[in-house]
């Protein structure tokens, strides 16, 4: 990378790295930790809004690959390469990552992430690494492998739209992703010694700053993906940029309609400009004037009686003159559904089909043919987060009422209802290293900690916390505080033999209910 110039993105994580560097230069105090947090947090709300962002694009992509598939088939081909390859480097990260500890603050009604106790190396050096040399465990070598295949398979795929293109943009996005995730390449560390690319920026960094290292190799990644979708789409119109080649596509304000309504929408043109004024318009067999259709973006006003329920067409030409007074037809053909009135409304409580008592149960509310910001559902403990999602928070009894008003196009009112059951959160599934029972390492096991989930099925993405517990190592059994061993546990861990069973009994855990298990996993040392 010596002399070339640096992307905004690439000056963005050189800086990122030079603030961990300076930082653990330091003390690790509370305020520092707490800073690592907020940053994740910060590049973390970025992810979302890149998120939204490569769906429009791949909207984009797939809508016009519908009105011309011969001409952007091969974008398709790549979009769908590319969201698979992304997902699934981005669904590894996400396993990968640790889940901040909650902690209750004097005066906040909900937890925060508690980041000042991620202050050790220890979970991710002992995922990565053998002992204190850098030596990497077969995770570690996953973790580097991971990265190698999302690098290799993007710019295979980038490699595939620029072959006869020589594209500027498409090269610069190729030497970004080798320089950003280069991996195999030795470091010069701050003792001026050569190490591994992973020992550098992984070994020994508290789990607080791995965590943020991690989020922003997210945001790389949805990055490269937003920039090649862009790139993807502006050298389409580019070759597309002659009148002769413009298509006329209809957008609808609706996505249906109800009978007894008019239609309402527009025709756009593949370039929107007022200068660009069509001799003639005719839809549906109706002549329309192209002065007063015409609006400042260059788009054709229309408005018409939708007709009765079923599948609408809408055909028509439009007529340019180019050029030496030579006439231009470019043809319109779409279609649009006309609905019926709904006599429900769809209430969908997201993961499961019932709310549980304490928790905000996240609900989608939708009204077939009506936009979300018409529809409006009200009851105890309902809170509306936009775009039709709510959170129900049921506080006691057994049923809950869910009350749905919606505004309908043709300015009617919409009313129904939806009953759900409610019920206790169920018991957490208890883990020990992630595990349920089997077999485990003596010193995996001395460094090892308890977790507690909910079982995927009931769709709860809440943090449960372990309190305590009691280990039955052989005979003898040790009251442990917290979710890791205590100092007596550990030193009979390492004194018992192969085969010995170790069972973890009365977890104490805290989640959305708190309460105690009485029988936990049960490892065996091998």
């Amino acid at each position: 990378m010596g002399g070339a110039k640096e992307s905004p993105r690439q000056k963005m994580i050189n800086l990122m790295y030079l603030v961990f560097i300076s930082m653990l230069a330091l003390n690790m105090s509370k305020e520092v930790l707490s800073a690592f947090g907020m940053i994740s947090e910060q590049v973390t709300e970025n992810n979302i809004s890149l998120q939204e962002r490569i769906i429009t694009f791949e909207t984009s992509i797939e809508s016009n690959y519908q009105q011309e598939g011969k001409i952007w088939k091969e974008k398709k081909i790549a979009k769908d390469q590319v969201h698979e390859i992304a997902t699934n480097f981005l669904n590894y990260l996400d396993e990968l990552q640790q889940t901040p500890p909650q902690k209750k603050v004097k005066g906040l009604k909900d937890s925060i992430n508690d980041y000042e106790v991620m202050d050790k190396p220890d979970y991710f050096d002992n995922k990565f690494f053998i002992g204190s040399q850098g030596v990497l465990k077969p995770e570690g070598q996953e973790f580097i492998d991971k990265i190698k295949e999302f690098k290799t398979s993007f710019i295979s795929v980038v490699d595939s739209l620029n072959v006869g293109k020589s594209d500027e943009n498409y090269v610069n996005i190729i030497s970004e992703v080798n320089d950003l995730f280069d991996v195999e390449s030795e470091v010069i560390n701050r003792s001026g010694a050569k190490t591994t690319w992973i020992e550098y920026n992984y070994f020994g960094f508290p789990e607080v700053a791995t965590n943020t290292k991690l989020t922003v190799m997210k945001a790389n990644v949805l990055g490269f993906q937003a920039e090649l979708l862009s790139a993807m789409i502006g050298g389409q119109y580019k070759i597309n940029a002659t009148l002769a080649n413009f298509d006329a596509y209809v957008v609808s304000d609706k996505a249906a309609y109800f009978p007894g309504s008019k239609f309402s929408g527009k025709i756009v043109l593949g370039k929107k400009s007022e200068n660009l004024q069509p001799k003639a318009i005719v839809i549906n067999n109706s002549e329309i004037d192209p002065v007063e259709s015409l609006n400042s973006e260059g788009a054709i006003v229309l408005d018409f009686p939708v007709g009765s329920v079923g599948t609408r067409e809408i055909t028509g030409a439009i007529t340019f003159i180019e050029g030496d007074d030579e006439p231009i037809t470019i043809p319109v053909l779409s279609n649009y559904e006309v609905i019926s009135k709904p006599n429900d409304a769809s209430v969908q409580v997201m993961g499961r089909n019932t709310l549980f008592r304490n928790f905000d149960n996240l609900v989608k509310v939708s009204v077939p043919g009506v936009a979300a910001n018409l529809v409006t559902a009200t009851g105890p403990g309902v809170t509306d987060k936009g775009d039709g999602l709510y959170t129900i928070k049921p506080q006691k009894g057994q049923e809950l009422v869910l009350n749905i008003t919606a505004e309908l196009p043709d300015e009617s009112t919409f009313s129904s209802s939806e009953t759900f059951q409610i019920r206790r959160a169920p018991v957490p599934n208890i883990l020990f290293n992630g595990k349920e029972g089997g077999s485990m390492s003596r010193s995996s096991m001395v460094s090892g900690s308890m977790s507690a989930i909910y079982d995927p099925a009931y769709g709860l993405e809440s943090t449960v916390r372990v309190r305590s517990f009691t280990v039955k190592i052989g005979p003898k059994a040790f009251e442990c505080t917290g979710n890791a061993l205590s100092a007596k546990a550990k030193a009979a861990l390492k004194k018992a033999p192969k085969g010995f069973d170790v069972s973890f009994k009365k977890i104490n855990y805290a989640g959305i209910t708190a309460g105690q298990k009485e029988s936990g996993p049960s490892i065996t040392i091998n």
